[in-house]
Parts: C-alpha cells; structure tokens; sequence
C-alpha cells in the first residue's frame, strides 16, 4: 500500500509517462503499440500544474502510480485521463485509491459524472468501482483497440 498521495510536480512528468508505458506493456501490448499510443501515454503538463494530477508515492517517496482528471466544460462531467499503476506496485489498491481520490478532487470541481474511457484490461476494475458501462469507443491513437465508456456518478458528500 502506498503511505500518500500527492499532486504530481511538473518535473515528475517523464517519470510519470514511463509509469504509464510499463503498466500498458504489462497489459500485453508491444513496442509497436506504445509508439502509437504514446500521445495518449504522455502526462500533459498543463493538466499537472493545474493540480489534476495525483501521484501515489510508497514510503520511500518513488512514485507508483498516478490518475490524471480533466474538466470536460460541460457542466458536472469530468474526464478521467487514466489510472497508471506500476506494475511492480500493482494489486495492492493504489488504483483503487487513486480513484477514490479522483472522485474527491472531482467533487471539488463541482463533478457530478467521471466519463471513463477504459483500455480491455481495466473493465473489471471500473465495474467493481461502480462505474457503469455506457458504450464504446475507438481509441484515438490507435483504433483498432476498442476502448469502454463508463459513466460513474460521484455520490453526494
């Protein structure tokens, strides 16, 4: 288990970005599929000086994981720009927690509804959250992986 988590620093960014290439090889894709889904991987800068990012860090202060939020401009939605776990760090609930504490940052936001658009291998995850599976889409950055869209609605405080 992670002792905290934190918003991410800017200078974290290519730290970040590695987390996400190895959790998304450890979901069996290759070197070819990184290289296309890498716009996608990147950690946006913008998006951690505003604070929507959030690292979990293990006692000794190295990052395992992060969750990346953006706000939609539509009134209560919220984008969920992914949940990376490295997968030295994973099974041990930092994902979970990450969106637990997405949920919170959302509700700040004045988030009603995550919009999640989630690779094959997370479905589970987000459906043992309680988010619910509202269609499908293509992956931008590489269309033939189908991602699922998932609504989760952020409960009252």
């Amino acid at each position: 288990m992670t002792d905290r988590v934190r918003p991410a620093h800017v200078d974290e960014a290519a730290e970040l970005t590695q987390i996400a290439v190895r959790a998304t090889k450890n979901d069996g894709f290759d070197d070819e599929a990184i290289v296309r889904f890498m716009p996608g991987l990147k950690v946006n800068l913008a998006l951690i000086a505003a604070g929507l990012v959030i690292v979990a860090e293990s006692e000794t202060g190295v990052p395992s994981g992060y969750v990346s939020l953006r706000p939609t401009g539509i009134g209560g939605l919220i984008l969920l720009e992914g949940i990376f776990v490295d997968p030295d760090h994973s099974r041990r609930g930092i994902g979970t927690r990450l969106f637990a504490t997405a949920v919170e940052l959302s509700r700040k936001m004045a988030g009603n509804v995550i919009l999640i658009n989630s690779s094959p291998t997370s479905v589970d995850f987000y459906a043992r959250l309680g988010a619910n599976k509202i269609g499908a889409t293509p992956f931008v950055f590489s269309p033939d992986v189908q991602l699922t869209m998932f609504a989760f609605a952020i409960p009252p405080a």
